[in-house]
């Protein structure tokens, strides 16, 4: 499970936008009216949002996507502590199955999408060894495709793609209908997701959520990195802007800490949808994943820690974020006590096997006296 984190939404907050399902986007606002004709069926022409994501991902829609290919183009510019949080391997089940892959892969872009707070599916595109995935023999083909039932997940392999399914919260047949042949892809019949695509344009990260219910109101965050500046787009669709003065909102947005590391903020309003971008130099972008497989906790004595979960390489890290009380905080699993952790900013990293599943603890220990106070299941 991906462990959604709502800060990109607290300066949201601030303006008073809170979303009322006033004057909702529908299908009479899509604006690529494209000729079947001019468009190949495979969606070579697509994003891999547009071209992979079908009808059936459900209306309470997460997505996140990642070019890597851009970003590795761009990495002699970027901060090192960027370059750590950009995720250049799929979480989840997705992590899972490259787990198994013999040899390190190189991804061009990861897509992941599904129920909100939970990606469930996965395609995958890059440049990796297929014939080292050890998950049994194909049960299916599918154009270039040969389809997998491996560890509770559905998996279809092509030369350069894979693509993984949680069975229990979608199709794979759907999701290669949808990418291969052009069948009930969303974008074609859900207006909202469309215009959300839209305003991510062909930025380099981008997530999304288009809720169940209108009255949440859908949003989108992307990044544009480029060789001098990176550009950040944060859409707001379903919104009452009645009333709304665009100065006054422009100007509420640049005081907010969110908005303060752009040397430029501007806002557009175009009826039920509030645009706000921001650009600063390449070399001072920051990002944030919001939607890492991350977890905190804390106790109510100013001990906190963060638990990174890293799939692909079968990995806990532990980091004791705040600790300003005595004692010291012990990291434990199935096999007992794994690392002790005495300092702010120590962390301590434990490795397993494909296949492993464990319970991960994080005890503040102090004198005689024991708080758990984070837990983590995983499985790989």
């Amino acid at each position: 499970m991906n462990y959604i984190h709502r800060r990109t939404l607290l300066a949201i907050g601030a303006t008073g936008l809170v979303g009322s399902g006033a004057g909702c986007l529908n299908d009479d606002n899509k604006t690529d009216e494209r000729d079947p004709g001019e468009q190949n069926n495979d969606g070579s022409d697509l994003r891999p949002p547009a071209r992979w994501i079908p009808t059936s991902a459900g209306s309470d829609l997460f997505f996140k996507y990642t070019d890597l290919e851009t970003v590795r183009s761009h990495e002699d510019s970027l901060l090192e502590d960027t370059i750590d949080e950009i995720p250049f391997a799929p979480s989840g089940a997705g992590g899972r199955i490259v787990g198994r892959l013999q040899t390190e892969p190189t991804f061009e872009y990861i897509l992941e999408f599904g129920p909100e707070g939970e990606s469930g599916h996965y395609v995958i595109r890059g440049t990796f060894d297929l014939a080292g995935l050890d998950v049994g023999d194909p049960i299916d083909e599918v154009g270039e495709f040969e389809v997998f039932e491996a560890a509770g997940e559905s998996v279809a392999a092509s030369s350069d793609t894979l693509v993984v399914v949680d069975p229990e919260v979608g199709s794979i047949d759907d999701v290669l209908a949808a990418g291969l042949d052009g069948t009930d892809r969303r974008v074609d019949s859900d207006g909202l997701f469309e215009t959300v695509l839209e305003h991510m344009g062909d930025d380099t990260l981008g997530s999304g959520i288009i809720p169940k219910s209108d009255e949440r109101g859908s949003w989108c965050f992307s990044w544009a990195i480029e060789s001098e500046t990176t550009t950040y787009t944060q859409a707001l669709l379903n919104r009452d802007t009645s009333g709304v003065d665009e100065d006054e909102l422009e100007a509420e947005l640049a005081n907010e800490s969110s908005m303060a590391e752009f040397e430029t903020v501007s806002v557009d309003i175009d009826g039920d949808i509030v645009v706000t971008t921001g650009t600063r130099p390449t070399t001072e972008f920051q990002y944030n994943d919001f939607f890492a497989k991350r977890k905190a906790g804390r106790t109510g004595i100013d001990v906190a820690v963060s638990i990174d979960v890293e799939t692909a390489t079968q990995t806990v890290t532990v980091t004791l974020t705040s600790f300003e009380v005595g004692g010291h905080v012990e990291v434990r699993d199935s096999n007992g006590t794994q690392a002790t952790l005495t300092e702010q900013g120590q962390e301590a990293t434990l490795e397993y096997d494909v296949g492993d599943s464990e319970t991960i603890s994080v005890v503040h220990i102090h004198g005689d006296r024991e708080s758990e106070f984070a837990t983590e299941t995983v499985e790989f």
